[in-house]
């Protein structure tokens, strides 16, 4: 979803890097280290692009780069970082290991051009080991560029600011937060990660890297510690919402590593106004629902022609049946109504959209499924287009609502309770290459079941 109001028919279709594990993780790895062995070095810490042979004894800069990468290759499998002191000894020697066998590589403790191959990708982009690491000693030089720490602002740049970069990559919870690129530049990006560390460790959110915000940047990236996204308190159960914009380049999504993330529910994108069937939608829907998923199709309404409701509901029935839903399996949610703004960027009202219309799917749907449905929505949306209307009141809820100075999302006029919460649109999830939106459950696994027909 893009940042506006409601934005499901805007998802980022951004591709982030795929969180392997697993078999999954070596497969990946030994793809690239066949194909990139001959490739271009990268220095993703900043050091150096030299890639030479190292091992026990080595030093300089290519050893600093490598105990960089390692670093920020490990750490998402739980690792603590190691010294990146520019000399290579045991335990460097012993973390390249760990490294090799997390990346299916032969097991020697030498970074030659293949394991230099892994682990440029691996530092890049956030990978599991199928073996966690354990907490052992905080290191204090895990960058290895500059143990100085001045205050730093957007607009700075040099040794510093790479150092800054480095350990946020280090100290952000990688899923969710896709790392930065080291380059020494203090710009935009840099100072939105600032200031989303600032809002984790419960600093001031200033995007100024001063004495507290460095402190708390150095414990964070030198230990077996990430901030992680802020989500809501006291609600965890998990879910998430898909449409074709979580399969950039037709990457498919990995419904089990999804649900072995945690995540318990899920709504797939089915159909768009009176002409669009996701196009993902045969193929989610089930797969969702097979990996244990509790799942529920949803419809993205339209108001762009007048009295359009009931002719759109028999499209969404039609091609949610054709899936084999009906609402009444165990695993089936309740279909899904999303009734927002228009997604053609303008944020407008739905030109036709009124009341009466909406009903007229609502109802459709209902008799269809013997389900109520949820409708997805937010007050703001109810309030501005549809002149804080009532109506819905008897419906259950799905409200999005991404800001984080809130402990729920405010309730339209007439409704009592949420069901469901959509907090963010940037959350990454193992198993799927593109940002998707989070959301939580107001209830518990219970709940859930009972709504789920289980």
């Amino acid at each position: 979803m893009g940042r506006r109001t409601l934005l499901r028919g805007l998802t980022l279709a951004v591709a982030a890097v795929l969180p392997l594990c697993g078999p999954a993780a070596v497969q990946a790895a030994q793809s690239v280290t066949t194909a990139a062995t001959a490739a271009t070095a990268v220095a993703v810490c900043g050091h150096t692009s030299e890639q030479p042979t190292l091992q026990r004894g080595s030093t300089g800069d290519p050893t600093v780069e490598a105990q960089c990468e390692l670093d920020l290759a490990t750490k998402p499998s739980r690792y603590t970082p190691v010294a990146a002191d520019g000399s290579f000894g045991p335990a460097t020697e012993t973390r390249v290991k760990e490294f090799q066998a997390c990346a299916g590589l032969s097991v020697d403790g030498v970074l030659g051009p293949q394991t230099w191959a892994a682990l440029n990708t691996w530092a890049a982009a956030p990978h599991t080991c199928a073996t966690q690491g354990t907490s052992a000693t905080a290191q204090a030089t895990v960058c290895g560029h500059t143990d100085t720490r001045p205050t730093l602002r957007e607009g700075a740049n040099g040794v510093e600011v790479k150092e800054v970069q480095c350990r946020l990559n280090l100290a952000m919870e990688p899923f969710h937060y896709p790392p930065l690129t080291i380059d020494g530049d203090f710009g935009g990006g840099t100072e939105g990660r600032v200031i989303e560390l600032q809002h984790c460790a419960g600093l001031s959110a200033d995007g100024v890297v001063g004495p507290n915000t460095w402190a708390k940047l150095v414990d964070w990236s030198s230990r077996n510690a990430y901030c992680t996204p802020p989500r809501p308190a006291g609600y965890p159960i998990d879910g998430l919402d898909t449409a074709k914009y979580q399969h950039p380049g037709g990457a498919p999504i990995d419904w089990k590593a999804v649900k072995a993330s945690g995540v318990e529910f899920a709504t797939v994108k089915a159909t768009r106004g009176l002409n669009v069937t996701d196009e993902y939608l045969a193929t989610d829907l089930p797969a969702a629902r097979a990996a244990g998923l509790a799942v529920a199709p949803y419809h993205f309404y339209t108001g762009s022609a007048a009295d359009t409701g009931a002719a759109q509901a028999d499209r969404f029935i039609a091609a949610v049946r054709a899936t084999g839903y009906t609402g009444q399996r165990a695993g089936d949610l309740p279909p899904v109504f999303d009734l927002e703004r228009m997604d053609d960027g303008t944020g407008r009202c739905p030109t036709y959209g009124t009341v009466a219309d909406a009903k007229a799917w609502l109802d459709k749907v209902e008799a269809a499924f013997g389900r109520t449905p949820v409708i997805y929505t937010q007050k703001s949306f109810l309030d501005d287009c549809l002149g804080s209307t009532t109506a819905f009141a008897r419906y259950p809820m799905q409200l999005a609502d991404y800001r984080q100075s809130i402990t729920q999302p405010p309730l339209p006029n007439g409704s009592t309770t949420w069901t469901m919460w959509q907090y963010t649109d940037a959350a990454l999830f193992p198993g799927i290459k593109a940002p998707a939106t989070g959301d939580v459950f107001n209830g518990t696994q219970a709940d859930l079941d009972r709504l789920a027909n289980r």
